[in-house]
């Protein structure tokens, strides 16, 4: 290794790892596992008892031991310790705050990178506080007060408060030098942008022509009734086999099954090796059983694409806010089991947070609205005995639907239009994924209800995916719920004027995932607008 201050250098023969002046003399006559460079004047080294670091004379710094040790910056660095838990240390081998993260980079300019348990970053300043309280998919130290950063939309630039530089996002950008980063769009376009985003130069046009995304956005469908026919027909769980031994297994002529194989092969769902067909990983999250719901979930998508998208071109045009019937409603029993299906497992996945974040203590009767919130409502109910819920929906949610034996006494569904009037008796109403399936006018008289139903000193727990007037996320599924039901998703400055028409105040803004967020309502206004209401991520929750 190179040499660093104050003149030695790391290197290794037959009788371990040691230091070496710059005449190459031993510094030092003991011998380590591993030996690395001089920081700050200490060095990370290793020997059987574990990490720590040394004085360049070979004594160590502190008794300490840890897993692994990085170097140190700005006085201070970065170990890991025997719970695998990354923080920062000073040259004592003192811990320099109270908390420990999956990961935690250098330190530069008084700020350091760390990384939580959900895999989500920020930055901290040298007390541990967080500089701005934004958590980032990815992120990187800041150069000259800007940083790199990563949403689920990509790669940008932030300022010293976690707020982004400009609105556009790529597959890479590098540090600012000067004012201009090198950066790399989704297309393969590559090119040098100022602080704005703005495009200087380009180095390199689109790997893609625009015409050709274009082209294969226009066909998307294929996919969307390629899985769903693979799902109809049984394809992928009747897999390994050759095409003859599916065929058979199927009923199905084997010329036309050979071309929907080649076709998911394309897909990335199956393989080919020495003519047998196999499932990929991604393969076989579409073969149905008691954990999967996405066979069914691209059966109802399909049966949305085919439905409910035919009469959006009307619905445009009509320019009207009016609620029309559920397709999903008028199903066959066995097309409404898929769907519910379906339903049901995104409800568990993007749900199961909410059974950690609620204190279900403070709760003894709930209600919950809709077929999501029967999964929601039964996971409570199995972690806490004292609960008693109701399930009210729309005839066609409950069909079919069972009840866990141990539940009965606790659990009670009661077909119910819900603009009608609630029974009044709980202190928790779940509204998940309900209020999005209706226009303005029925959202209100639902908000009411629910405040009518609400006990003194009660919570709504309102879970939507809310829009950003500044970025287009959920405008598809926004269209979508015009294309179903004539509902919508909202802003948060469009559910401030409903809410406050039903009577009803933000108390907290909890963001679960990038879909996901979480109103927490109660009935008794304190002025506060629900635009100035502070969005609390979830790894910052107490």
């Amino acid at each position: 290794m190179k040499y660093h201050s104050p003149g030695l250098a790391a290197v290794e023969d037959k009788s371990g790892s040691y230091h070496i002046d710059i005449n190459g003399a031993p510094k030092y006559n003991k011998r380590f596992i591993e030996t690395y460079g001089f920081y700050d004047n200490l060095a990370a080294v290793k020997d059987k008892t574990g990490w720590f670091h040394i004085h360049p004379d070979g004594t160590e710094c502190y008794p300490s031991r840890y897993l692994w040790c990085g170097n140190f910056q700005e006085d201070l660095c970065v170990v890991k310790d025997k719970k695998n838990q990354y923080f920062h240390i000073d040259h004592n081998g003192e811990k320099i705050y109270e908390n420990g993260y999956s990961y935690t980079g250098d330190f530069k300019d008084g700020a350091a990178v760390i990384c939580n348990k959900d895999g989500l970053h920020t930055h901290i300043d040298y007390q541990g506080q967080l500089l701005h309280g934004n958590w980032f998919l990815g992120l990187d130290i800041f150069h000259k007060g800007q940083a790199r950063a990563k949403d689920n939309r990509g790669w940008y630039h932030i300022d010293k408060s976690g707020q982004p530089l400009y609105l556009q996002r790529y597959a890479q950008v590098e540090p600012f030098y000067n004012g201009v980063a090198h950066a790399e769009t989704f297309s393969g376009e590559l090119l040098i942008i100022n602080t704005q985003g703005q495009k200087v130069a380009q180095l390199r046009p689109e790997l893609k022509k625009s015409w050709q995304k274009i082209s294969s956005e226009m066909v998307g469908f294929w996919r969307t009734e390629t899985l769903a026919i693979a799902a109809r027909l049984h394809v992928l769980d009747s897999l390994p086999g050759s095409t003859e031994d599916v065929a058979q297994k199927i009923r199905l002529p084997s010329k036309h099954l050979w071309r929907l194989l080649r076709a998911l092969w394309e897909l990335g769902f199956v393989e080919n090796k020495e003519e047998l067909w196999h499932l990929t990983e991604n393969g076989k999250n579409l073969v149905p059983h008691k954990d999967c719901f996405l066979s069914a979930a691209a059966i109802m998508w399909s049966d949305v694409n085919r439905i409910a998208w035919k009469n959006l071109t009307n619905i445009i045009c009509d320019g009207k806010d009016k609620h029309h019937e559920l397709f999903k409603s008028t199903a066959s029993d066995e097309n409404r089991t898929i769907y519910h299906q379906a339903i049901d497992g995104y409800a568990i996945e993007d749900f199961s947070a909410l059974l950690t974040l609620v204190d279900w203590q403070q709760h003894q009767h709930v209600i919950g609205i809709g077929r999501s919130a029967k999964m929601l409502l039964e996971q409570a109910l199995k972690a806490h005995k004292h609960l008693h819920a109701l399930l009210l929906g729309e005839a066609y949610i409950f069909q079919p639907i069972s009840i866990n034996a141990t539940l009965k006494s606790r659990y009670r569904l009661k077909t119910h239009k819900l603009y009608q009037p609630w029974p009044k008796m709980a202190d928790a109403i779940f509204l998940p994924r309900v209020l999005h399936y209706w226009p303005d006018e029925q959202a209100i008289q639902i908000l009411q209800r629910a405040h009518d139903a609400l006990l003194p000193h009660g919570k709504i727990y309102l879970i939507e995916m809310l829009l950003n007037e500044k970025i287009p996320d959920g405008a598809l599924l926004d269209l979508n719920m015009l294309a179903e039901s004539g509902g919508r998703l909202r802003t948060l400055s469009q559910w401030t004027i409903l809410l406050k028409q039903s009577s009803l105040s933000v108390q907290q803004h909890l963001k679960i995932t990038d879909g996901v967020d979480l109103l927490v309502l109660n009935n008794h206004i304190k002025g506060t607008s629900l635009c100035n209401q502070k969005e609390i991520p979830l790894q910052n929750l107490v």
